[in-house]
C-alpha cells in the first residue's frame, strides 16, 4: 500500500506548555485514518499542518520544522515548503485538499448553494456548472439550496461544510469532528456518503473522538499524546488498543529526555 503522506522530523512548539513532535509517521493513501486522542493532544494541530491552514493561512509560522510530504497521482509535494500562491497554482487547494473545520467558515450573507459554488466557480467552474455540482453536493448532505446560512442549526451548518468540501471531489479529505453536533438521522446518512467516498479510494484523515465514526470509517489509526503520536497502524491490528480507548485507557507517548529531567 502507497502512502499519501511521509512527516519526518516534524516540530512546532505553540506554547510553553505545549508543542508538536513528530519525528516520523506515514499515513496511508486511499485509505481513511482517524486521528485519536484526549483533548489538546495535538490531533486538530497536525490536521491542519496535513492541510496548509495552520497559523496565519499565508506564511509558514515562525518555528515550524521538518517536512510533510504529500503524494498526489504520482507527484510528491513537499508541503511545508510551498508557499500559498504555489498551493494554488498546484490546485492542491480544493481539488487536491479539501478541508472540513469545525468551524465551518461559512459566508453568513449567503444561502446554502451559493456557499457551495463560490469556491467551485473561484477555482475556474462555469457559474452554470458551479451551481448544478453545488445542488448536487447539497442532496448528497440533505440540505436544500435555498436555506439561509443564518436559519442553519449547528449540524446543518456541519452538512453545509461538508458539502461544499466534497463538491471539489478532492483527493484527500481532512475532516475535523465532522460528525459532532448532527442529529441521528442526519449522522447515519453523512457517515453512509463519507463511507462511500472512502471506497471510492479517496484518502481521508478523520479527527474524531466518537467510537461509532471510527468502526464505520477507520481503516488506519493514529493515537495521539502531548503533541506526540502514541500507537499508528492498521486499525485491524490496534483493535485491543482501540477497546481500550474507548473505555478510558488513551496510550501514552514516550517521555521525552527534558521531560523527565524537570
Amino acid at each position: 500500500m502507497s502512502d499519501a503522506y511521509r512527516i519526518r522530523d516534524l516540530a512546532w512548539t505553540l506554547s510553553p506548555e505545549f508543542s508538536l513532535q513528530i519525528p516520523s509517521l506515514t499515513l496511508p493513501a486511499g485509505r481513511t485514518t482517524a486521528l485519536l486522542g484526549r483533548s489538546a493532544s495535538g490531533k486538530s494541530t497536525l490536521l491542519s499542518l496535513l492541510g496548509r491552514v495552520e497559523g496565519d493561512y499565508f506564511d509558514r509560522p515562525e518555528g515550524l520544522t521538518g517536512t510533510i510530504a504529500l503524494t498526489l497521482d504520482g507527484e510528491t509535494f513537499d508541503l511545508l515548503a510551498l508557499s500559498e500562491r504555489e498551493l494554488l497554482r498546484k490546485r492542491l487547494r480544493g481539488p487536491g485538499l479539501g478541508f472540513v473545520f469545525q468551524r465551518e467558515g461559512l459566508f453568513p450573507g449567503k444561502d446554502a448553494v451559493d456557499n457551495v459554488a463560490w469556491p467551485l466557480a473561484a477555482h475556474g467552474t462555469r457559474p452554470a456548472d458551479a451551481r448544478a455540482l453545488a445542488e448536487a453536493a447539497l442532496a448528497k448532505v440533505g440540505l436544500a439550496p435555498d436555506r439561509q446560512v443564518a436559519t442553519l442549526s449547528g449540524g446543518e451548518r456541519k452538512r453545509l461544510a461538508i458539502a461544499r468540501a466534497i463538491a471539489l471531489s478532492p483527493k484527500v479529505l481532512l475532516l475535523d469532528e465532522p460528525l459532532t453536533g448532527l442529529d441521528p438521522e442526519a449522522l447515519g446518512g453523512l457517515r453512509e456518503l463519507l463511507a462511500a467516498l472512502s471506497a471510492e479510494g479517496r484518502t481521508m484523515i478523520l479527527v474524531t473522538h466518537q467510537r461509532e465514526d471510527v468502526l464505520a470509517l477507520a481503516h488506519h489509526l493514529v493515537f495521539m499524546d502531548r503533541g506526540r503520536v502514541a500507537l499508528a497502524g492498521p486499525r485491524d491490528t490496534l483493535a485491543r488498543e482501540l477497546e481500550a480507548f474507548f473505555a478510558g485507557d488513551v496510550p501514552r507517548a514516550p517521555t521525552l529526555p527534558q521531560e523527565s529531567s524537570t
